[in-house]
């Protein structure tokens, strides 16, 4: 029989039974000050405000600063949200990582910890306990949580020897997390940059940046002039039983599960498709093979045309897509969309030029992504079995 309270996983040279503590026995808690009235854009002090921790536990800027001469949050004191300006950020806690620059802003607590408490240890153990914040929230517009149901908070927690060893090793996770992330995002940057560069501006002819080899201008033509062939989605998920065929729909282009059908393929990874009814109609996406959903089209591109090409373009102009070329209320694109909306062709070896390099770009990402979210996945495992 597994007793609970001992974690599932533990380092090398730990053992004993973990006990149960409130909060209050272990971090002292403190309330922010009033501040907004003395707010600037650069000062010498930066406010911590319900916008500095993020759903991750991550410490972020509040572009908020003051210049007064004030008491600042010591080095590896926790922070807590205590109004939710955004679902799950009730109690969420972050650690302060150097001395005399934050200052602690109303509607959001200190806790600092005590000698037998570790600091990157108290934040994972308060964070991977949510729910417990979340159902003590009372409030209409905002939840707001009390002095009193924080402090009460009950939690298992072990010798310091093994907190600072569970901490730290948690801590450089987040570290690796938070690298991946930044190389992803570097990586969109980059790939916006050059759609940017790589398709002429508005009411423009050339390109700013060219492969070697290619001049002359680009003209410009509707998106029906590209198209060999319409498909229109007709399939209802409830119609199928199981089978080989996935089924397309915008769960699924979106990161939901597959479900395999029994239907007949009718969309090759080569089609670009568009999601036509929905909250997010006009969304274009490429790469998937099925049999599509009722809300989709896919569209073929004919053979003087790179579909890669045509769909990086597309995506290029994805905020004009939405702000112009669909209907108010419950959105869908527009019947003519293809008959009037406005792309840009070259010579067929430049199309190919340029699709290729950004359809690499894009397996880039992909690849960077699924190795992030691994990464995200092993923690939360890490965190499932490595405390009570």
């Amino acid at each position: 029989m597994v007793k609970s309270n001992i974690p599932e996983i533990r380092f090398p040279g730990f053992s004993g039974d973990w006990k149960k503590r409130r909060l209050a026995e272990v971090a002292h808690y403190r309330n922010g000050g009033s501040f907004e009235n003395e707010v600037v854009n650069k000062g010498k002090y930066e406010l911590i405000t319900l916008k500095s921790v993020d759903i991750n536990g991550n410490l972020v800027p509040s572009k908020k600063f003051i210049d007064s001469e004030v008491s600042t949050l010591a080095k590896d004191t926790l922070v807590m949200i205590l109004s939710e300006q955004a679902p799950g950020l009730l109690g969420k806690t972050s650690v302060i990582p150097f001395n005399n620059y934050y200052v602690l802003n109303q509607r959001v607590a200190s806790l600092t910890p005590k000698e037998e408490s570790d600091s990157n240890f108290l934040t994972k153990a308060i964070n991977r306990n949510g729910k417990y914040f979340s159902s003590r929230g009372a409030g209409t517009k905002v939840q707001n949580i009390s002095k009193p149901n924080v402090e009460n908070f009950e939690f298992f927690i072990p010798e310091l020897k093994e907190q600072i060893k569970i901490g730290s090793f948690l801590k450089m996770v987040d570290n690796i997390i938070y690298l991946h992330q930044q190389e992803l995002n570097t990586l969109k940057q980059t790939k916006q940059g050059f759609l940017q560069k790589m398709f002429p501006k508005e009411g423009e002819s050339f390109p700013e940046v060219r492969f070697d080899g290619f001049s002359g201008e680009w003209s410009r033509v509707t998106l029906d002039k590209v198209i060999q062939k319409q498909i229109k989605g007709k399939a209802q998920l409830g119609k199928f039983s199981d089978g080989e065929v996935e089924y397309l729909d915008a769960n699924r282009l979106n990161g939901g599960a597959p479900f395999y059908s029994n239907g007949i393929q009718d969309v090759s990874a080569d089609n670009i498709i568009i999601l036509w009814d929905g909250s997010k109609a006009g969304t274009v996406y490429k790469g998937f093979c099925g049999v599509l959903g009722s809300t989709l089209k896919a569209y073929s591109i004919n053979e003087k045309n790179n579909s890669d090409f045509i769909y990086q373009q597309l995506v290029h102009n994805q905020e004009k897509i939405y702000k112009h070329y669909r209907t108010p209320n419950i959105p869908h694109v527009v019947k003519d969309f293809t008959d009037v909306f406005l792309i840009y062709i070259t010579s067929l070896e430049e199309q190919q030029k340029i699709g290729d390099f950004l359809k690499q770009l894009d397996d880039t990402i992909a690849l960077h992504q699924r190795e992030l979210d691994i990464l995200k996945e092993t923690k939360k495992a890490f965190l499932q079995k490595m405390f009570v």
